[in-house]
């Protein structure tokens, strides 16, 4: 026991000693992602950065330090570096490791030949794909970067249908002095795809309804379903009749998926696999906004009444400045996904510190898509109460009653739904009341939102504008819900909600009109995480615009389903600067 004991008691005391002087290693002449991928490829790094692993052996040691040269070598030889000299240089501390890494002249591109065949030759995406192509004769070989491209071309043909798509040659020679290389690189498309038989299946196994069971007519389903038989496969146009349908409250889940492809006639069919949802529901939702405080509402939906699809919603709410109660009975039209004619009444009370009115109104509305746009056509009947000082301080009491047609146009285009790096949007809308069709006043207003986004290094830059106008013979006469106010987290940041408008006897009253532009950078940091940097100016006016300026840093997170953004804003105009933080989530564009 004695003799087995005193070497115990030894090695506990070399484990201790090696604990105590942790052992690194260091590369000297390299950096960025020469660094990382050496780092990734020389095992004695990933040994002496464990730490849970054993002290190693001497035997252990020394294999792993045999092959850290030729490890370095190999990390490097993708970039083009395949003349490396490597050298370990001895330092005072025999526990740090120190390589000096020499990249001499890597491997230049002497000749690059990029062939597409005749069919791929002729398709858009193909073409910006050797057009972008980022290596070029003259320039250092990256064989990340080229195995990444032939990647990428590889990924765009599946998702547009060439399924059959190969490379007949892929091939990087380099000469025997390992100073110039040749690429070849010969891509073959093959036949595209046309979607054969379209499918539609019920999964009826988990609704009990009969009603339920009992589905929609197929004319409104054809408007659903965007693809059609015999034209060319693109994922993004699966993709897209996916949405569609789950847009729509009929569905609680939609499977849209493609078949087994049939290499003879190039025809793959496509599966759609559709859920319905339950036809009432009930819901309760609450939460908080900088702007609105505490808000909380109720709502009840009847998503499919009929076999036509009609459908109607309730819904009743408020927060510290707003009530609100609204009916929408919605009648679905078979001509596209969004067409459909809506019918709708609703109460609206505001007790904000600049808009106070009551208002009720009950109209209709015609939603169509027309050339990539949406267009709504609308007509409302309303009566609206609200409150004006006068010049003696006192306040008037003002009913209006309007007959308010208007024309609405949206239009959105970005590469991503929820998370888009490039891309616009805007909404222009235009509105008039007239007293020879039953208004008490004339009236005509024009609004434009436009949004705009453009990628900027490694993140992004978004432009936003939103601009109104009114006619009026008297400014006072404006009604509360159809003037305009700036400030809030939507608007000129660093101001409180709707703080910015017409001073009207010493009371902030709605402007004629508005205008308000903000410039923002956001640049990502990691997990879904980014950093914002931004200037807003805007005010809202009768005439003569003296702009507000807001100026901040902000948060953004990503989530599935939008970005949560919070900011502070500085406002630039107000004595002292005051700061104000913002809350708000939603989609980019």
């Amino acid at each position: 026991m004695k003799i087995s004991f005193y070497p115990t008691i030894f090695a506990v005391f070399l484990l201790g000693l090696n604990s105590a002087n942790a052992q690194e290693i260091r590369f000297i002449g390299v950096n960025g992602d020469l660094l990382l991928n050496i780092e990734r490829h020389v095992r004695l790094v990933k040994r002496l950065r464990d730490k849970n692993a054993e002290p190693m052996l001497d035997g252990e040691q020394r294999r792993l330090e045999s092959r850290v040269e030729s490890e370095i070598k190999q990390a490097l030889e993708p970039f083009g570096y395949y003349n490396v000299s490597v050298s370990r240089e001895n330092s005072q501390d025999s526990n740090i490791y120190r390589y000096i890494v020499t990249l001499n002249k890597p491997v230049i591109i002497d000749s690059l030949n990029i062939e597409l065949s005749e069919e791929a030759s002729s398709v858009t995406e193909f073409k910006d794909w050797r057009n972008r192509f980022p290596l070029a004769k003259g320039l250092p070989l990256n064989q990340a970067v080229y195995s990444t491209q032939k990647t990428a071309l590889l990924s765009t043909a599946t998702r547009l249908g060439f399924f059959d798509a190969k490379y007949i040659e892929s091939k990087i020679t380099i000469n025997e002095k390992r100073t110039l290389a040749d690429i070849s690189l010969r891509f073959a498309s093959g036949e595209r795809y046309t979607l054969g038989d379209i499918s539609i299946n019920w999964n009826l196994d988990s609704i009990s309804d009969q009603k339920s069971k009992q589905g929609i007519e197929q004319s409104i389903l054809d408007s659903l379903v965007t693809i059609k038989q015999g034209q060319n496969y693109t994922a993004d146009a699966l993709s897209k009749t996916q949405q569609n349908l789950l847009a729509t409250p009929y569905f609680s889940a939609v499977d849209v998926r493609a078949g087994e492809r049939d290499q003879q006639s190039s025809k793959i069919p496509v599966n759609i696999t559709l859920t319905p949802n339950k036809r009432k529901a009930y819901s309760f939702a609450i939460g908080a906004g900088t702007d609105t405080g505490i808000r909380a509402s109720i709502g009840y939906e009847n998503r499919r009444i009929n076999r036509q699809g009609h459908n109607i919603n309730v819904r009743a709410g408020g927060s510290e400045i707003k009530r609100t109660a609204i009916l929408n009975y919605r009648i679905p039209l078979t001509r596209t996904s969004n067409d459909s004619l809506n019918f709708f009444s609703s109460l609206e009370e505001e007790f904000g510190d600049t808009r106070r009115f009551q208002s009720s109104r009950i109209g209709s509305e015609w939603v169509f898509d027309w050339q990539d746009s949406l267009f709504k056509l609308g007509l409302v009947a309303s009566r609206e109460k609200f409150i004006r000082r006068e010049s003696d301080l006192s306040e008037l009491e003002i009913d209006t009653d309007l007959i308010l047609p208007s024309i609405f146009w949206e239009r959105t285009e970005g590469d991503d739904l929820y998370f888009p790096t490039k891309g616009w949007s805007a909404v222009a809308a235009v509105r008039g009341a007239n007293q020879s069709f039953g208004s008490d006043i004339d009236l005509a207003q024009v609004i434009f939102k436009g949004k705009l986004l453009r990628p900027l290094g490694p993140g992004r830059v978004k432009l936003r504008v939103h601009l109104a106008s009114s006619v009026i013979d008297n400014a006072a006469d404006l009604p509360e819900s159809l003037g305009f106010l700036a400030g809030g987290d939507d608007s000129v940041r660093g101001y409180d909600f709707e703080s910015i408008g017409v001073d009207r006897n010493g009371e902030t009253s709605v402007a004629k009109n508005l205008t308000v532009a903000s410039l923002e950078y956001e640049h990502p940091i990691k997990n879904g995480f980014a950093l914002a940097a931004f200037i807003d100016a805007g005010d809202a006016f009768d005439s003569g615009l003296e702009l507000n300026k807001g100026a901040g840093l902000g948060l953004r997170w990503r989530l599935p389903f939008g970005t949560l953004r919070l900011d502070a804003a500085s406002a630039l105009d107000l004595e002292g600067d005051p700061v104000r933080l913002h809350f708000s989530f939603g989609t980019d564009l």
